[in-house]
């Protein structure tokens, strides 16, 4: 097998890094995201306290495509 390894300041079974978003959501997706292969997870902000968030939608569909 290839190794695909780095190492940016930390090294890394391979290069793909999940970005914040969608998918780092919850605890569970993140955990099936790392036990498919990515090489590192990026969360959204987390803070102690609860906070709000925007209010939904924050993606909205226009004649043009999608705007997020």
């Amino acid at each position: 097998m290839v190794d695909l390894s780095v190492d940016i300041g930390i090294p890394l079974k391979n290069p793909l890094i999940l970005a914040s978003g969608i998918l780092g959501s919850s605890a569970g997706i993140l955990r099936r995201v790392a036990e498919a292969g990515a090489g590192a997870l990026i969360t959204k902000s987390i803070t102690q306290d609860p906070r709000e968030g925007h209010e939904n939608p924050t993606v909205i569909e226009v004649s043009e495509g999608v705007i997020l």
